[in-house]
C-alpha cells in the first residue's frame, strides 16, 4: 500500500496503516484473494525534501510486517516548480526478500491548509517458487487517496483502492498450470502519519 503524498515532508516520519481487501474468494475459498500485502503494517521514512523547488525531493521507507517480512519503498517527487500546483513522482514498492515488486507512479494536489486527494498507479508483479510449485501474479493496482491534518506533526490518510490481474499456478511435473485466471480485488485502508512540522507553503523558498 502507497502509505504517503506525492508531497515529500522533510525529515524522518513514521505511520501505523490498516487495510482491508474484498473480492471473490478462489479456489473453493482456499485464496481469498490476489495481490495480498498483510492487514496491518507499521512504517518509517526518510525524506530529503530541498529547500529550492526547483529540485528533485525523495523519500526511502520501511514497511512491516509484510508477506515477505519487510518492504521498501523507494519515491522521488519531480521538482515543485515545474509542474505546481500538482506535486507528482515515481517509485517503487518492493519485497526484496521474496521478489514481489510494484513500480508506481503518484500524482495530487492539497490546498494551503494541508487538505489533499492524490491517485497512485502502480504495477505489481510476483514469482513465488519452492519445491515443486510456482505461482506467478501480475496485477495493476489503482488507489485513490485523501488526506487530512491531525496537526502540523500528524497527517490522516484514507485510502480506496481496485487491483486486477493474472495468477497462474502450476506444479514441475505438469506443463499446463492448474490456476490460470483473471482476479480483482477491492482495498480499502487509513494511516496515520507522524512527521516533523509541515512546510508552511506560502513561506516556501523558490530560489
Amino acid at each position: 500500500m502507497i502509505v504517503h503524498s506525492p508531497d515529500v515532508i522533510d525529515g524522518w516520519s513514521g505511520g501505523v496503516s490498516a487495510s482491508l481487501g474484498s473480492g471473490p474468494r478462489y479456489e473453493n475459498g482456499d485464496d481469498p484473494g490476489p495481490f495480498y500485502w498483510g492487514a496491518a503494517t507499521l512504517s518509517t521514512a526518510y525524506g530529503i525534501r530541498p529547500r529550492s523547488e526547483n529540485r528533485v525531493a525523495g523519500r526511502f521507507g520501511i514497511q512491516a510486517p509484510t508477506d515477505g517480512v519487510t518492504a521498501i519503498d523507494m519515491f522521488l517527487q519531480a521538482p515543485r516548480r515545474w509542474i505546481r500546483p500538482v506535486t507528482a513522482g515515481a517509485g517503487v514498492l518492493a519485497e526484496f526478500s521474496d521478489g514481489r515488486q510494484m513500480p508506481y507512479i503518484q500524482a495530487g494536489a492539497k490546498n494551503s491548509e494541508g487538505y489533499g486527494v492524490n491517485v497512485a498507479v502502480g504495477r505489481y508483479w510476483n514469482r513465488n517458487r519452492s519445491t515443486g510449485y510456482t505461482l506467478t501474479e501480475t496485477a495493476q493496482v489503482n488507489w485513490l487517496n485523501f488526506e487530512a491534518p491531525v496537526s502540523r506533526f500528524a497527517t490522516l490518510y484514507v485510502h480506496a483502492g481496485y487491483a486486477f490481474g493474472h495468477v497462474t499456478k502450476k506444479v514441475e511435473w505438469n506443463s499446463e498450470p492448474y490456476v490460470d485466471e483473471n482476479r480483482w480485488v477491492k482495498l480499502g485502508g487509513a494511516t496515520i502519519e507522524i512527521h516533523k512540522a509541515a512546510p508552511r507553503r506560502m513561506q516556501a523558498n523558490t530560489r
